[in-house]
């Protein structure tokens, strides 16, 4: 009987160690699943933080701003890693670094889409009545007007876009489902109920585009039909004359109005 007693007090002994450590485990758990929603949640703001700096912009004085805020945001999320977390790595850990790296080059993929055009769009001597009869410089103008039609659909969705691709880019890691969970629960703390869709109004952006093409597609289809006097335009068909006036007063009036739009993107 007295045999029994010291595994019993063994058994009793290895039952609290068991219970301290499983405890201790969940616990270390818990911690890591944490820095790997944090990790995520901080990487998504990072890019967010980026569009607000491209969104001031003045893509007519700073028409390389696009290039310095992708070197920015590379260097800013390079420095994420440590920032929140220094200590041995873990499985999660990995799989968020690729996450964030992920969605880093998708960030700048996207910001590139809506911006590098309009950059374009600033370009005062692209639309410069000099060269209106220009065949290069035409075909150039319906680049530029192709490919803002593409940012404005782009800078319409921003939000959604970036929800589906930080779904998709989950979907594809190897997070654990609790650290997974906890993202989402960040994620949609942090960025979806703390940003919200701007003011951005694509109707009106379209439809400054569809002035713009149809008044350099007169002066295209036109080429012998007008001069310049005095910098001005003058059709010696009073009709198509009248018509370029007034596509030309439209334009002005709504070029404030077209550039203002791209600062209400995302607002908080």
């Amino acid at each position: 009987m007295k045999k029994i007693y010291p595994l019993v007090a063994l058994a009793i002994v290895l039952t609290i160690a068991a219970f301290y450590g499983l405890d201790h485990y969940r616990e270390v758990r818990e911690k890591q699943h944490a820095l790997t929603a944090h990790l995520i949640t901080r990487c998504a703001n990072q890019g967010l933080l980026s569009l607000f700096a491209l969104q001031a912009n003045d893509w007519t004085k700073n028409p390389r701003q696009l290039v310095v805020e992708v070197e920015r945001l590379g260097q800013r999320v390079a420095a994420l890693p440590d920032a929140v977390y220094e200590g041995k790595s873990f499985a999660d850990w990995h799989a968020a670094l690729e996450v964030c790296d992920r969605l880093t080059v998708n960030s700048n993929r996207q910001h590139k889409t809506i911006f590098r055009p309009l950059a374009e769009m600033a370009k005062k001597e692209l639309w410069s009545l000099d060269t209106a009869k220009s065949e290069p410089f035409q075909q150039r103008r319906k680049r530029a007007i192709y490919r803002t039609k593409e940012a404005a659909e782009a800078a319409d969705r921003y939000l959604d876009d970036l929800r589906a691709d930080i779904n998709r880019l989950l979907d594809v890691s190897r997070i654990s489902p609790q650290a997974r969970a906890l993202t989402e629960q960040n994620l949609q703390a942090a960025i979806f109920q703390r940003y919200r869709k701007g003011r951005f109004s694509k109707r009106r952006v379209l439809q400054y585009l569809e002035r713009q093409e149809a008044f350099y597609q007169l002066l295209t289809d036109n080429p012998k039909g007008f001069t310049l006097r005095g910098g001005s335009l003058y059709f010696y068909n009073k009709k198509i004359h009248r018509k370029a006036d007034d596509l030309n007063r439209l334009l002005l009036q709504g070029e404030v109005d077209f550039f203002a739009n791209w600062r209400q993107i995302v607002e908080q």
